[in-house]
Formats: structure tokens, sequence, C-alpha cells
């Protein structure tokens, strides 16, 4: 069976404009999952495993809420119900040996390559996880969609809570560009974005693009970040925010909620 899940192929690249100019580029390899075939993708690709362990695998309590329950079960709180024709890819890095950390990760809702609505879910160092659910999109040209919303979820220690996110959305086939942007009192901050070019995904595609990469994925997200903020810190010399205790009704996971449930 033809699966509609890919291996994504690409980079990762931020650009920052406000106080210090900064940008850094690196190579990724991520996936667009189908939410319908991970039993499927586990069962035909035995590198890569659903809820159980692998050198690749996907929990579903690595996302939204937390919960053991699927994924798309705990997306129907957030999106309109699927219907007829619809899918929902989860773009995501998956956990490599064990271990993952995704700063953001996008759940679009298409039908054929018609993006309907979509729900960026961002994770901050802190232990923090918030949704922009983005049900209003505008369509700048084919198979390009943006969509707008305040910023209200602290990230980067670098910004404060102010500001506008812009995201785009270029959905094809068989590649993918999703960029945000953070524009303060109609001034770009920073543009971030991930592309990559789709392979169908098979025990080899998975060695090639992803193990033997293994630092071109997941693994080396928390290095990376950790680097570039001692950069923006100790070289540039960038104004550092405390984290503020998040108060969202989109905020599903709060850092101190969570260890103060772990004490009881």
């Amino acid at each position: 069976m033809n699966l509609r899940s890919k291996i994504f192929r690409g980079s990762v690249t931020h650009q920052r404009y406000s106080q210090a100019r900064h940008a850094f580029t690196y190579p990724m390899t991520f996936f667009a999952f189908d939410l319908t075939e991970l039993d499927l993708i586990a069962g035909q690709t035995k590198l890569f495993g659903y809820n159980t362990r692998a050198l690749i695998s996907l929990k579903d309590s690595d996302y939204l809420h937390g919960d053991a329950k699927p994924i798309e079960q705990q997306l129907r709180k957030i999106l309109p119900p699927l219907q007829t024709g619809e899918q929902t890819l989860l773009v995501s890095s998956p956990r490599y040996f064990g271990y993952a950390f995704n700063p953001v990760n996008f759940y679009l809702r298409l039908r054929g390559t018609k993006l309907l609505c979509a729900v960026a879910e961002v994770n901050n160092t802190f232990g923090d996880r918030h949704i922009y659910p983005l049900t209003k999109l505008s369509q700048q040209e084919e198979c390009i969609w943006t969509a707008n919303c305040a910023k209200d979820f602290h990230v980067s220690p670098f910004n404060d809570l102010s500001g506008e996110y812009t995201f785009t959305f270029n959905v094809k086939q068989d590649r993918l560009h999703l960029g945000v942007d953070l524009h303060r009192k109609g001034e770009l901050v920073m543009r971030t974005w991930i592309q990559g070019i789709g392979h169908t995904i098979s025990n080899r595609s998975i060695r090639r693009h992803a193990l033997f990469h293994p630092f071109d994925t997941a693994l080396n997200s928390m290095p990376r970040i950790i680097w570039q903020a001692a950069i923006l810190k100790y070289r540039k010399h960038l104004k550092v925010y405390k984290r503020p205790s998040p108060d969202s009704k989109n905020t599903l996971i709060d850092r101190d909620k969570t260890q103060k449930g772990s004490n009881l």
C-alpha cells in the first residue's frame, strides 16, 4: 500500500533582525505523518515504532495534552471533525533512539492539496507546551496560505510576549515550506522556516535520510538551541527575559502545574 506519509530532507533557518542581526541554517530531517497511517507505517517499516521502542519511534504522549490517547483523538478537541476525503498531517521529528525535542510541530488539515486549517504546537525549553489553532487561512497563491495571530506564549528568552506571528504554509505533494515570522509594532523581528523534499517512508529512506544523518534530526535540536542562545547572550549581549507563568487557555502543558501535581 502506498503511504501518504513522507520523510523530508531539507533545512531549518532562523533570521533575527531586531536588536542584533543573527542568522543560521542547519540541515534537517523531519516527517509528515498522516495520522491514520501510524500503525500501518509501524507494520511496514521495522525501523519505526508507534508507541513501542524502536530506533525511530512516535509516541502519542509526546504531543498535545501529553495523553496516551491517540493524537488524532486529542486533536478532535481543537480542529473540526475529519470529513471524507480529508487527512491530517503531523509535521514533526519523531524520537531517535528514544529522544526527541521539537520546538514546533504542525498539524495540517488537507483536502487533496488544499489546506483547510492548521495547528502550530510550540514547545519551549522550560517544559511548557502551547498551541496556536489557525482556522482562518488566507490563500496567497496556488499552494500557499498564511494566517496571523497574536503571540501569547514565551519561547525564546530573547523575546518578550509582545508581537504578532504570521504563519506561511507552502504545501505541495513532495515539498513543504513552513514559516513563522514575528512582527512587533509593524517591524519584522524574526523569520524562521523549515523546508524539505519528501520521500516515501521505508526502511531504506529512513536509513538514508535519518539514521545516516543523526545530527540533522531531533537528536541535535537542544544542543543547537543552547549553542545559539550562548552566542546571543555572551557575544551579542541581548537582553534576557524571564519566563512568565503561562495564562492562556491554549497552553496545554504548564511546567509549574505539572511540578505541583507531581508532588501530590
